[in-house]
């Protein structure tokens, strides 16, 4: 994987020796959800994007790293090289105090054998293995990494984020396709789900959304 001069602090200056002007970026997901989420941030701060789906059948890249940050490099990595285009990827998942960070970077297959699971199954899972445990001990992060690469696969920024909250007993009443924990990711300050935010409570609470505005100040110097 190749790294900019300074990764992982690049700055503008240092990528001016690039000389590439990003135009648009490419959303390096088949999830159609996250692609939806990270389109609608993109458009909030004036970030041109496109979606894989315009450049056909792709191989899409394996996420084989112990950490959300390393899997986000691999698929911005991987999905630049195959398209030569600035390529923008996130990993993320759930991260449960009282089982010491389970199930973190294999949070979609954590059925026996490491297999995926549907969103319904997950939520069941996660609710069983934490069945009794008081409210004090259901603390849980819900965690984001993200990275950029540029056409030739050199990873020129990156950040990580998290949303602090509690694992609701039972689900709650709003289940976002391809986002399972978010129905059971309860936030004490407002009294509900994170799947149950306004687009007014998504401004302030999203712990995406913080990825994006960095992101377009990252982007105004780079194309200075």
């Amino acid at each position: 994987m190749g790294l900019c001069c300074n990764y992982p602090k690049c700055d503008a200056k240092c990528l001016q020796r690039f000389r590439i002007m990003v135009e648009r970026l490419v959303i390096g997901s088949k999830n159609i959800g996250k692609v939806d989420e990270w389109k609608q941030f993109f458009r909030e701060f004036g970030i041109e994007s496109a979606n894989l789906s315009d450049f056909g059948e792709l191989e899409s890249p394996m996420e084989t790293a112990s950490t959300f940050i390393e899997n986000a490099r691999l698929k911005a990595f991987g999905y630049a090289k195959q398209i030569h285009e600035f390529v923008f990827a996130d990993d993320g998942g759930y991260e449960i105090d009282y089982l010491g960070g389970w199930p973190g970077t294999g949070s979609r297959r954590i059925l026996s054998g490491g297999k995926e699971g549907t969103d319904q199954e997950l939520i069941e899972i996660v609710l069983r293995k934490m069945k009794g445990v008081p409210r004090e001990k259901r603390t849980v992060k819900l965690t984001s990494a993200a990275a950029l690469s540029d056409p030739k696969g050199r990873i020129i920024f990156e950040d990580i984020v998290h949303s602090a909250g509690i694992i609701s007993e039972v689900p709650g009443p709003v289940l976002i396709p391809g986002y399972p924990f978010r129905t059971i990711h309860f936030l004490p300050e407002l009294g509900k789900t994170y799947a149950e935010l306004t687009e007014e409570e998504i401004r302030s609470h999203s712990h995406k959304r913080p990825v994006a505005e960095k992101l377009a100040k990252f982007l105004d110097e780079f194309n200075a």
